[in-house]
């Protein structure tokens, strides 16, 4: 039984064992492919001269060829860019824009020459001196071309580097721009789970005395029992730590009530001056400093150490008590660290 399974013949019906013919062939259709894509160029900047925005509502042309080639943008801003630099079209006021590259965008026409060769022309173009006439820049050009039909990119590269260091030995001045202040940056945000993530980046100084707060905090508690803490809650300790040592600095703006608000507030007023027939509360919760001058038959009052510590308790934690009286006479015993938090 024989295989059903014989070899497709050559879809162009070319014979066998003629490679010149392959290849003329081969070449036949890139040319004829490059000289279609010129044409797309071509059309492109017609859109662009009558307005892409008018005819088709895009802002740009490189957003219509994006979605109309179903192309990348970066593709869609190559081609687009090429279009543009090697036809020439008319401005929003009519007046005509001469392109960058004409003997490229002619010779492309013609199916001539490849993509990759037409922008290193046009690169090399855009970067001549403004001093050259249009004589010298034709001949430059006419170069760049001859030697783009038959060479591959890369010597075109090659060949306009030559050009710009002759036409160009100094090259464009480039801009010194003024170095950029970096400011300090610090982000915190809130998660769902009520915990708080932060992140930030820090001037030198800045981040040396914050590492400074940290590493004499940031130590193994001392003591028998070994700290089960990692370094990186051991840090998130210290930090709170610091938090709270900030917050009852005197000198912090916060606006909440301080323990000398809280002096300031309006006294109860004298027995002497309230009505017979009124009765007093039961239990009265203390304002402000209670002077220990004040009459016995006023109710129950309690020492004036146990008034300042309500007073000052409900705008501190609990936590805030406990840190503070934490012994710390052990981080002088611990051997010197790297100072790195």
């Amino acid at each position: 039984m024989t295989s059903k399974n014989n070899p497709k013949a050559f879809p162009l019906n070319l014979p066998e064992g003629d490679a010149e013919l392959l290849l003329d062939e081969l070449q036949t259709r890139l040319r004829e492919g490059r000289r279609l894509f010129a044409e797309v160029g071509q059309i492109l900047a017609e859109i662009e001269s009558r307005g892409v925005r008018d005819l088709y509502g895009y802002n740009s042309i490189a957003a219509f060829y994006e979605h109309v080639a179903r192309v990348p943008r970066a593709e869609a801003q190559r081609v687009t860019g090429r279009a543009l630099a090697l036809n020439s079209r008319r401005a929003r006021d009519g007046t005509t824009i001469d392109p960058v590259a004409p003997l490229t965008g002619e010779s492309a026409s013609t199916g001539a020459l490849a993509e990759a060769g037409i922008d290193r022309i046009v690169t090399v173009m855009k970067r001549l001196p403004d001093h050259l006439d249009a004589d010298e820049r034709l001949e430059a050009e006419k170069g760049l071309v001859e030697l783009a039909g038959v060479a591959r990119p890369r010597d075109v590269t090659m060949a306009g580097t030559d050009l710009l260091a002759r036409h160009d030995p100094d090259g464009k001045p480039k801009d010194d721009p003024e170095p950029k202040r970096q400011r300090s940056e610090f982000w915190l945000r809130q998660k769902r789970t009520g915990r708080w993530d932060m992140r930030g980046n820090l001037d030198p100084e800045t981040g040396a005395r914050l590492n400074a707060l940290l590493v004499p905090r940031a130590y193994p508690a001392p003591g028998e029992v070994a700290d089960d803490r990692a370094p990186a809650e051991r840090r998130g300790d210290a930090f709170a730590e610091i938090v709270d040592l900030a917050e009852a600095g005197p000198d912090i703006p916060a606006p909440r009530q301080t323990a000398e608000r809280v002096t300031e507030e309006p006294q109860p007023a004298q027995p002497s001056e309230e009505p017979a027939s009124r009765p007093k509360p039961a239990q009265m919760p203390p304002q402000g400093r209670q002077s220990p001058h004040r009459g016995s038959g006023e109710g129950v009052q309690e020492p004036a150490a146990t008034e300042r510590s309500r007073n000052v308790a409900h705008l501190r934690p609990p936590r805030w008590w406990a840190r503070l009286s934490r012994p710390r006479s052990g981080n002088a015993a611990q051997p010197h660290k790297p100072l790195t938090a």
